[in-house]
């Protein structure tokens, strides 16, 4: 059985910033190789650098808040179940 669960507010903040993050870093890094003459500096090599470490940072960020939401649901799978059994425990 597949569980389908709703996307929370904080994963769909972090699509839109992850997105505005990928967009604005782009322009901004090809608008600076056009100025720059299309000339590699060390400069701009850091700066490419960094906007990377950005968008693996929000990939990271976006997995960990999967792998979080899959493992409260699962505990509170395991919580139903123990409250069941304590009920049927006391009906005895």
């Amino acid at each position: 059985m597949v569980v389908v669960r709703k996307t929370s507010s904080f994963e769909k903040m972090l699509l839109i910033v992850g997105l505005l993050i990928l967009l604005i870093g782009y322009m901004l890094i090809s608008k600076t190789y056009l100025v720059e003459g299309a000339q590699l500096s060390w400069g701009f090599l850091q700066t490419i650098f960094l906007w990377l470490l950005m968008v693996i940072f929000i990939i990271l960020l976006a997995i960990g808040e999967d792998i979080k939401e899959g493992i409260l649901l699962q505990q509170l799978d395991e919580i139903r179940g123990l409250k069941e059994a304590v009920l049927k425990g006391k009906k005895k």
